[in-house]
């Protein structure tokens, strides 16, 4: 799969996909517009967010949400301050993160794949591109299994977060 990156459409190389065709497309981002992008500060890191057509959490080490794009919001149902300085399981309502302890404390975050993946990749700066991710989350009325697949990246000091693919199913009661 070819990966150009969406800032300035410099082609970033190959990425291996055993899903898609080697002739589709992904993004990232190239060295010089990270380098610009921190530079030019936090506003326009967030005004390069915006321009992802897909749901992105700009995620910092310890699983907090520094930003998130449109779309993000949109399939979250909530707005900026809502997400922005949140850990990563509040902002999804984990059922786990109401847990004594809360998000990235409990048993179950040992095994959470969406921690583990990001976590992989702020340590290792290796992508991971559409891994299956299940969560029980919490809506208004019931709590729901949904399948995510994610892909991250590491830009700088923070993981881009991927969300694609979102499948819910009610838990049984």
């Amino acid at each position: 799969m070819k990966k150009v990156c969406a800032w300035c459409n410099a082609d970033l190389g190959e990425t291996p996909s055993d899903i898609f065709p080697a002739e589709a497309i992904t993004h990232g981002i190239c060295m010089p517009c990270r380098d610009r992008l921190l530079r030019e500060g936090e506003q326009t890191l967030r005004v390069f967010l915006e321009r992802l057509n897909v749901p992105i959490l700009l995620m910092e080490q310890d699983g907090r949400v520094l930003s998130a794009n449109g779309p993000a919001r949109l399939l979250l149902g909530k707005a900026l301050p809502a997400i922005e300085n949140r850990l990563g399981g509040e902002v999804i309502e984990c059922v786990h993160s109401r847990e004594p302890g809360g998000c990235g404390e409990t048993i179950h975050c040992k095994s959470c794949t969406i921690r583990r993946t990001v976590t992989d990749t702020y340590a290792s700066g290796n992508c991971h591109v559409r891994v299956p991710a299940y969560q029980d989350i919490w809506t208004p009325s019931e709590s729901k299994q949904v399948r995510f697949l994610i892909t991250t990246e590491k830009v700088g000091n923070y993981v881009m977060l991927r969300i694609d693919d979102v499948q819910e199913k009610r838990n049984p009661d």
